[in-house]
């Protein structure tokens, strides 16, 4: 099998042309870092099978983020056949990597892509000279409209499975040459160390030598854009007036004052649309299709063969309630991100990040965070991998602890259930007002990690400005269909499954009786004797607190496991349940507003908290349960006790909460200890003993 790997800077089309390639729909987006893990499928052409790899972005072999190095080490140290895939109006920054290649004698092939954009805004490029000037095989592509054919591909497996390092006519000695004798006449390296150290890989150096030779760095940058320099002198020629990325309609758009008020009426129209407008009507469509050609026909035939009561409540209101409740939202989540992968497509979101940069800094973030958010809102999990991008350690571990606090897709329910229950036609304002807490309450504590554990020492925002660009529809729809394909998948492999566990143990005894009261039932039991914690929040119900520990499996459970507990099968009998004082599950106005608080914030979902431990550790992840945890518990005690008007409980309450978190605050600020600054330093730190 031969391996094929695309290569390449952030955001010139790579997984653009790995769809192309191979029929597939990976994510792409106008943004820097939307890969950030290798993606690969295998392909047939010609009688072989082709592995191809889409990896992410890097500027230079010199990494410096997570997914850089991911795709470095497998780019150099793989066997496979390389595609270079450069931008025609970033010649200068994306040859930079080529030279790296071309300097380590690894044997790849160039493709230009966004030509046609190019050669619209009247620049040339000679692409014969450019070939002659590399010595290396270019070709200019449409990465859109490329088909396999058109890479003339190795066919032969000993040409493929050459050693990496094959020896290629480039000539580097012109550059180089100075860095490699200094560096040979110290440590005497054979000069494939030399250059490989140059490139940022150290195999079997000692901490002084590689600092010796981190210290030509930045003579070797300079020297290397020269050579580009001089290569591209007479091999492109640029409009006077070109300026890549920029658009006349950007002088109205990265005005703050524009994108702000512009974001925030977008924003709230986009929820509003998604969530009580259109989304509501294709759900109740899809229920009554989904009623209609599965379950009504199911039913009756059920009916016809047993009377066995047990069975005929495990379908109707365990599987089929379970998936019934959440599949009434799978439109809007649908919908949801639609709007977002237009937002990135169009190059809107990379505007975003540039104006918001300086507001966000107040807070410990940078203009990257923006992205994150967005993300967020589809699902927390996928946004704390998109981190990746982030190349400064204490800004990432900052944006993956907020990054919870935005409500992502499976919260939606809830609020939109609860808000619509107990606030009728102003859902739609509680509604946003919890993504707007959630965002305020983010910031907030960015701000408190920013200055007592998680300072960041570079904020510097480094993006590029893709064009602004027609929304690709096909792509979008596409989008769509992949998210309904991943929520239906999750539908029948996670709420269905634990939907499912939750309505036995509700419907079973300790004898393993089957029982149609909810209250004599395991779960009700083991969740009545922890209540009382949650009663200082209004939350004393052992079915409220079934659902919040099931949530904490994943928050679209919270719907159907109240659907169960109050024995409904729909949105609005469950909207109505909920204020009935005779259901399992039932809220007052102050217990309701209390619940959608801690809801927002009370805890991260598992799958968030298995990326949390594998992106920054177990200590960072027990931190975001502990700090979730209190923030909402604190919030709701506040909001609960405010709205029944024992506000001077509260008041008292909260005074001792701030004081001893003001104390332990200024401990932290003033009693830099050796051993309480190493807390959080790896375990080779030399001040601990």
């Amino acid at each position: 099998m031969h391996k094929v790997y695309i290569i390449g800077n952030p955001n010139v089309g790579k997984s653009t042309l790995f769809n192309s390639l191979t029929k597939s729909s990976e994510h792409t987006g106008n943004f820097h870092g939307v890969t950030v893990e290798e993606k690969h499928k295998i392909i047939k052409f010609k009688n072989e099978e082709y592995d191809f790899y889409d990896l992410p972005g890097m500027y230079s072999l010199n990494s410096f983020s997570y997914e850089e190095e991911v795709a470095r080490d497998i780019a150099i140290k793989s066997q496979a056949e390389r595609f270079m895939l450069i931008d025609a109006n970033s010649l200068r920054k994306n040859l930079y990597l080529c030279l790296q290649f071309s300097e380590l004698n690894i044997d790849y092939k160039i493709l230009i892509n966004n030509y046609d954009y190019f050669k619209k805004h009247k620049n040339n490029l000679n692409l014969n000279k450019l070939i002659e000037k590399l010595n290396i095989n270019c070709k200019i592509i449409n990465a859109k409209k490329i088909k396999i054919e058109d890479l003339d591909l190795k066919n032969d497996k000993k040409i493929s499975n050459n050693s990496n390092f094959q020896k290629n006519l480039f000539n580097y000695n012109n550059y180089l040459s100075k860095y490699i004798k200094i560096i040979k006449n110290k440590y005497n390296f054979d000069e494939k160390t030399i250059i490989f150290a140059l490139n940022g890989i150290y195999d079997n150096l000692n901490a002084e030598q590689i600092n010796f030779i981190q210290s030509f760095y930045p003579e070797v940058i300079l020297d290397r854009y020269k050579f580009i320099d001089e290569i591209l002198e007479n091999v492109v020629v640029i409009h006077k007036d070109f300026t890549y990325g920029l658009n006349k309609a950007d002088k109205i758009i990265l005005k703050p004052i524009v994108m702000t008020f512009g974001f925030i009426l977008c924003f709230f129209a986009s929820i509003y649309l998604i969530f009580f407008l259109i989304g509501p009507l294709i759900g109740e469509g899809l229920t009554l299709v989904i009623n209609f050609i599965l379950i009504n026909p199911f039913m009756n035939f059920l009916y016809s063969i047993t009377s066995n009561v047990w069975l005929i409540e495990f379908f109707s209101n365990g599987v089929f309630s379970s998936v019934l409740t959440v599949l009434s939202f799978l439109p809007q989540v649908v919908l949801l991100f639609i709007f977002l992968t237009m937002l990135e497509d169009s190059g809107l979101i990379s505007r975003m990040a540039y104006v918001f940069d300086d507001f966000l800094s107040i807070f410990g973030l940078n203009g990257k965070a923006i992205y994150i958010m967005l993300l967020g809102l589809g699902c927390n999990t996928v946004s704390s991998l998109a981190t990746r991008n982030m190349n400064e350690k204490n800004l990432r571990i900052k944006t993956i602890l907020l990054n919870p606090y935005i409500s992502c897709m499976a919260r939606l329910p809830v609020f939109v259930v609860i808000a619509s229950a107990f606030f009728g036609a102003k859902a739609y304002f509680i509604v946003t007002g919890l993504y707007l807490l959630g965002l305020i309450i983010a910031l907030i504590v960015g701000y408190v990690l920013n200055k007592i554990i998680l300072k960041t020492e570079s904020n510097t925002l480094l993006l590029e400005f893709a064009p602004l660009r027609h929304i690709d529809f096909k792509h979008v729809l596409i989008v769509g269909r992949d998210n309904a394909i991943d929520m239906i998948k999750r539908i029948f492999f996670i709420v269905l499954g634990v939907g499912v566990i939750v309505w036995i143990l509700s419907h079973t005894q300790f004898n393993l009786s089957y029982t149609s009261t909810i209250t004599d039932s395991v779960l009700f039991f083991f969740a009545d004797k922890i209540s009382f914690l949650f009663a200082p929040i209004g939350l004393n119900s052992a079915g409220i607190v079934s659902g919040l520990i099931v949530g904490v499996m994943a928050k679209e459970l919270l719907v159907s496991t109240f659907s169960i507990s109050n024995n409904v099968s729909n949105i609005g009998a469950l909207a109505t349940s909920l204020t009935l004082c005779t259901s399992v599950v039932n809220f007052n106005f102050a217990s309701a507003v209390s619940f959608l608080v801690f809801t927002l914030l009370y805890c991260p979902c598992v799958s968030n908290l298995a990326v949390i431990k594998k992106e920054v550790g177990t200590f960072w992840m027990i931190f975001s349960i502990l700090s979730q945890f209190s923030i909402a518990y604190l919030l709701s005690f506040i909001v609960y006790n405010s709205l029944i008007q024992n506000f001077f409980y509260a008041l008292i309450v909260v005074s001792i909460i701030m004081f001893i978190l003001s104390i332990s605050i200024y401990l932290i600020k003033k009693i830099r200890s050796k051993k309480l600054s190493c807390a959080f330093c790896s375990k080779n730190c030399k001040h601990k003993k």
